[in-house]
């Protein structure tokens, strides 16, 4: 190394220290293309990080990201971090950024590229605590960034193997999405009770509409009607936007066609609404069915036609249900759920939304009737039957 460059690279190192990265950035990427055999291991791990922090720690532009990814995957080498995980290691850091950002982009096969340039072997296992808080291990994001890929790809069997491996690790931060992607693997190979087993591990903690609808579709296949139909209305009551559960609606029109033909129609119609009014495709045999029962063909406010079909969901819902009654016998002080004491002296959990009377009558010693539903109780850790669909009486 001459003295020229020597010094030079002196000077981004002192710029480094005091924070003028931009600078000592200059400084690296000349020499880098110009002297590259002249970095010592120091000015590439300095260089290195300049980048990481640049271009891809809070970065949202993907080919800013890539590019600096594969610039210090040429200057730095994977490090053991087994071994030793007190300090970061750039060359990781950036390839797990990279990989999150190729899954955002919808780039799956990329991602199965990068993910070959990782030994999982070299990562470290252990969740990072920061502020009291735990968060994933980098083993863990890999796991979650490599699963998350192979699902969309629909390379089954590699991501149920991968998911499984996942839930061995010691500290594992939120088993979660391995459990859905393990639950939809299952689907997948005609392992129907292991799926349904997965998802109502899942919905004790995270009652979202999909993980409810993906259990009514394990019922379905499992050829288990009824509890299809259960979780099903249950997928279609929830907030989520009515644009999401356009399958769900077919699921139940399939489902009660036989028993409830008219209000099956209006599940087919809500479907093909809310498909006329995105201009999603419409298959054939749908379209076909709505000119056969005289509807028009041209309605585009689906709201309307599910506002209609809620009540009816909500009785099919509870029809073979037990009643049960009692007082609500306590009112939390922030006022968004309660206790109720049934007449057999048990007393359940309720969240105020779950109340459908006048909400005048929503005080404490109000007679009400209400159902069970299973909860899940976070301080407890466990799960109990909490009081739904509360009318007063």
């Amino acid at each position: 190394m001459d003295a020229v460059t020597k010094e030079k690279l002196k000077l981004a190192q002192r710029f480094r220290k005091e924070n003028r990265n931009d600078e000592a950035e200059d400084i690296f990427r000349e020499f880098w293309q110009t002297s590259p055999k002249d970095f010592s291991e120091f000015n590439k791990t300095t260089f290195s990080w300049i980048l990481y922090n640049k271009y891809i720690k809070n970065n949202e532009n993907i080919d800013e990201i890539v590019e600096n990814g594969e610039l210090i995957t040429k200057l730095k080498k994977q490090e053991d971090q087994t071994k030793n995980s007190k300090y970061p290691c750039p060359y990781t850091l950036a390839v797990l950024k990279v990989l999150e950002a190729l899954n955002k982009n919808n780039d799956f096969e990329e991602v199965m590229m990068w993910a070959e340039t990782l030994n999982p072997d070299y990562l470290s296992s252990k969740a990072i605590d920061f502020n009291g808080r735990k968060y994933p291990s980098n083993k863990e994001k890999y796991y979650s960034q490599l699963t998350k890929a192979l699902l969309k790809l629909d390379d089954v069997d590699a991501c149920y193997e991968l998911s499984k491996e996942a839930l061995q690790l010691d500290e594992l931060t939120d088993e979660i999405w391995f459990k859905w992607r393990l639950a939809k693997c299952a689907n997948e190979i005609g392992e129907y009770d292991e799926a349904i087993g997965y998802l109502k591990e899942i919905i004790t903690k995270k009652q979202d509409w999909y993980i409810k609808a993906e259990i009514a579709n394990s019922y379905y296949f499992k050829g288990d009607f009824e509890n299809s139909l259960s979780y099903a209305i249950d997928a279609a009551l929830t907030t989520a936007p009515s644009e999401s559960k356009v399958n769900v609606y077919s699921l139940i029109a399939d489902l009660i066609e036989d028993e409830y033909p008219e209000e099956a129609m209006q599940n087919r119609y809500l479907e093909y609404s809310i498909r006329l009014k995105k201009q999603w495709k419409i298959d054939d045999r749908l379209t076909e069915k709505i000119e056969n029962a005289g509807l028009d063909t041209e309605n585009k406010e689906y709201l309307k036609i599910e506002n209609n079909l809620k009540n009816f969901w909500n009785d099919l819902k509870y029809k073979n249900q037990e009643i049960h009654y009692g007082i609500i016998s306590k009112i939390l002080p922030h006022g968004k759920a309660g206790f109720i004491q049934s007449e057999e002296g048990n007393s359940y959990f309720f969240k105020k939304y779950e109340f459908k009377g006048n909400m005048n009558q929503f005080r404490e010693m109000t007679s009400v009737s209400f159902y069970l539903k299973e909860g899940y109780d976070k301080s407890k850790n466990e799960v109990k039957m909490n009081a739904v669909n509360i009318n007063t009486i």
